[in-house]
């Protein structure tokens, strides 16, 4: 798909009263064709579970989730149609013909939950709620009834990270949609377009749900138009997840005089500095463990079990936290199954478990093969790092 790069004057998109009301009005049954995580909800209300237990608010607002997403998105798709200055729309859900029947590794693509993710070797880096365009912009789409709009906030700079290295041609913007009552609407980012909805009555969607097979809905409504697209046929800047971080990795210690320090203007770099955003972390070395166990001997410890790890190398990471600031992060492979982050923070080790299928367990996979001795850190490189980093922002 070809993305007209041309700098015109835009004014802003404005919500519409259909969208602005959550009026389905005009979806006929497409909501019905959706899938939706309600077996759990549909048990409970089979049982006659208490409509005010924390057990049926939570299943149930699970699900009033999802059927938001998926009614602004059927909106939206609407709204592209007629808004002049979008050019094109992408599909997802059961508007799009086809998911990634290729099986392709790398891409925007649709997951299996036909969700528009970027995929790097069969990983799904980011999911967009949807995604559209303009003449000289790329839209992505985040939609909510969350409330508190901390962690979504958090997420957008993964997001908008990612999007520049697609489309570095393009100016990325986000349209936020959120339910009437959500706070923090004045923090986010200058590239957030916020729009507030009414709240969402779920129930009308839920009693049809309910009745499962005994309601005959009608035939799913698809439209045919040249603004909307495929994900997959979507031209993209190719962006290799795991091979950039070893690259990173490569590049990211200098030695002088002996010592080993972090390389700053490397990571100050305009392109690292957008990799830093995408990557929770990035791998800067090992330690032995009998040289790691020595770092944090004034530490409790009684809850890491190094001494039966069959790995000698603990992984040490640079990761951007959520105030710009930067930290050292450590990574022990326990067994091969079980992968604990460390985090010295003053005088206390926090310790967290790492999903077994998570990100963080393939990268240190695809990591532990690149590592060479002269990645290796020692006590004394790491407290320079330390110092280093300190002043950044």
């Amino acid at each position: 798909m070809g993305i007209i790069n041309k700098k015109v004057s835009m004014k802003s998109l404005e919500i519409s009263k259909q969208i602005k009301s959550l009026d389905i009005s005009s979806l006929g049954d497409n909501l019905m064709h959706y899938e939706y995580h309600t077996r759990h909800l549909l048990s409970l209300i089979k049982n006659n579970v208490d409509r005010e237990s924390q057990q049926y608010v939570s299943a149930y607002n699970g699900f009033k989730g999802e059927l938001y997403e998926n009614i602004v998105y059927e909106l939206l798709l609407r709204y592209a149609l007629e808004e002049e200055q979008i050019t094109s729309f992408v599909l997802k859900g059961p508007h799009q013909n086809h998911s990634n029947q290729e099986n392709q590794k790398f891409g925007l693509l649709m997951d299996k939950s036909q969700q528009i993710v970027y995929k790097a070797g069969y990983k799904d880096v980011s999911e967009y709620d949807a995604m559209f365009f303009t003449n000289d912009s790329v839209y992505y789409v985040e939609s909510t009834i969350v409330q508190s709009t901390i962690g979504l906030r958090k997420r957008l700079r993964k997001k908008t990270a990612l999007l520049k290295l697609l489309f570095p041609k393009l100016d990325v913007k986000a349209l936020i949609i959120l339910s009437d009552g959500a706070n923090g609407l004045n923090k986010f980012p200058d590239n957030c377009t916020v729009w507030i909805t009414d709240n969402l009555n779920a129930e009308p969607i839920l009693d049809k749900l309910v009745l499962g097979k005994k309601y005959e809905k009608a035939p799913f409504v698809r439209f045919e138009n040249e603004k909307l697209i495929e994900a997959k046929d979507i031209h993209v800047e190719f962006f290799k997840y795991f091979d950039t971080l070893g690259w990173i990795l490569k590049k990211s210690i200098f030695a002088s005089h002996n010592q080993k320090n972090i390389n700053q203007n490397f990571f100050k770099s305009k392109a690292v500095s957008l990799y830093m955003d995408i990557y929770s972390k990035v791998y800067i070395g090992y330690m032995d463990k009998f040289e790691f166990i020595n770092l944090i001997q004034s530490y409790d410890r009684s809850e890491l079990p190094l001494e039966t790890a069959n790995e000698h190398n603990i992984y040490i990471t640079l990761e951007k936290l959520d105030d710009g600031t930067y930290a050292i992060i450590y990574y022990a492979r326990l067994s091969n199954t079980k992968l604990k982050k460390i985090e010295l923070i003053d005088n206390e080790l926090k310790l967290s478990d790492k999903d077994p299928k998570g990100f963080t367990v393939a990268e240190i996979k695809f990591i532990k093969h690149s590592l060479k001795s002269v990645n290796e850190l020692k006590i004394s490189d790491i407290s320079k790092i330390n110092s280093t980093i300190l002043e950044w922002k």
